[in-house]
C-alpha cells in the first residue's frame, strides 16, 4: 500500500516587511544671539545621530532686537555693528553646525517669522537698503539650497502644514489655529507647548491637531524682565510614513537634556547662564 509522504513542516512566516519612516527636526523660534545654546545643542545632538530627511526652521530664527520698532528710541539695543555681527553669529553658531550635520539630501525649509520680517519692514521704510539687510539674501539662503516660506504662507509636507503662527492670538492659540487652518498645522510664535484637536461634526473618524511648539530661544529674555510665563525650552521631531501621515513629537529640553528612542541627548552639563 502506497502512503504519501509526510508533508514537510511549514516554514515559519518571515516577518513582515518594516516600512522606514522619514524623521524630520523642527525649530521654533531660535532669536539668535537671545537663545538657549543648551537647547540647540540637544537638538543638533539629536541629528547627528539620527538620518535627518528634512529640517524646518519655523519662524523667527533672528532676534532682531537692533532693528526692532520696539526699540526705535531705544539705543541700548543697537549697539554699533550688531547687526552684521548677529547676520555672521547666527551663520557660524547655528547655521553651519546644523548644515554639517544633514544629509546633502534633507529637505531644508526656512519660514518667515514675524522678527525675521522686520528686515523687510526696515526696507519698506528706506526702500534705498533694498538687497542689503535681508537675511534669506545676505545668508545665500536659496543657493545654500534652503526654500525660503513668506511670512504669512505655509509649507506643507504630507498630510501637516507649518507656519510660523503670528496670525494667531488668545490664551488657546491651538484651538483657534485647528478651527482657522481647517487641518493638522504646527507651529511656533507662542514659546510655549500647547495642543488642541478638532473632531468633524459629521464624521468622529476624521481628526485634525494643532500643536504649539516649544522654543530654542531663552525664556527669560531682557524685555520679560523675569515675569512669571509658560514659556518652555525643546523642539519638535515628525516621523513621516505611509505616504504622508506622521507622527509629531515634542521634545522638552531640561537642564541641557532631552529623551527621544531611548537615548539622552545634549550636553553632559549644564553650562551657566543657560
Amino acid at each position: 500500500m502506497h502512503r504519501n509522504k509526510p508533508r514537510s513542516k511549514s516554514r515559519r512566516s518571515k516577518s513582515p516587511h518594516k516600512t522606514k519612516s522619514q524623521t524630520w527636526l523642527i525649530l521654533s523660534d531660535v532669536h539668535y544671539p537671545a537663545y538657549s545654546r543648551s537647547t540647540f545643542t540637544a537638538a543638533l545632538d539629536f541629528a547627528s545621530h539620527n538620518e535627518i530627511a528634512g529640517i524646518v526652521l519655523l519662524g523667527d530664527q533672528l532676534d532682531n532686537a537692533e532693528i526692532s520698532h520696539h526699540n526705535a528710541a531705544k539705543p541700548l539695543f543697537k549697539p554699533t555693528g550688531a547687526y552684521a555681527k548677529n547676520t555672521k553669529g547666527f551663520d557660524r553658531d547655528i547655521l553651519r553646525p546644523l548644515e554639517a550635520v544633514l544629509p546633502p539630501s534633507a529637505t531644508k525649509v526656512w519660514i518667515i517669522g514675524n522678527h525675521c520680517d522686520w528686515e523687510n519692514q526696515l526696507v519698506e521704510a528706506m526702500p534705498e537698503l533694498k538687497g542689503t539687510v535681508e537675511r534669506p539674501i545676505l545668508l545665500n539662503l536659496r543657493k545654500r539650497g534652503w526654500t525660503v516660506i513668506p511670512l504669512g504662507e505655509s509649507f506643507k509636507k504630507g498630510r501637516l502644514s507649518y507656519i510660523h503662527g503670528e496670525s494667531l492670538g488668545g490664551m488657546h492659540h491651538a484651538k483657534k489655529a485647528v478651527e482657522t487652518f481647517c487641518s493638522n498645522i504646527v507651529y511656533g510664535h507662542f514659546h510655549t507647548l500647547q495642543t488642541f484637536i478638532k473632531t468633524l461634526p459629521h464624521d468622529a473618524t476624521q481628526k485634525w491637531i494643532a500643536t504649539c511648539l516649544p522654543i530654542v530661544g531663552i525664556t527669560n529674555p531682557g524685555y520679560v524682565k523675569n515675569k512669571a510665563n509658560s514659556w518652555v525650552n525643546g523642539f519638535g521631531i515628525v516621523e513621516y510614513f505611509d505616504g504622508g501621515s506622521f507622527d509629531l513629537f515634542t521634545v522638552i529640553v531640561s537642564r541641557g537634556k532631552c529623551a527621544y528612542g531611548g537615548r539622552v541627548y545634549g550636553a553632559s552639563h549644564r553650562r551657566r547662564g543657560i
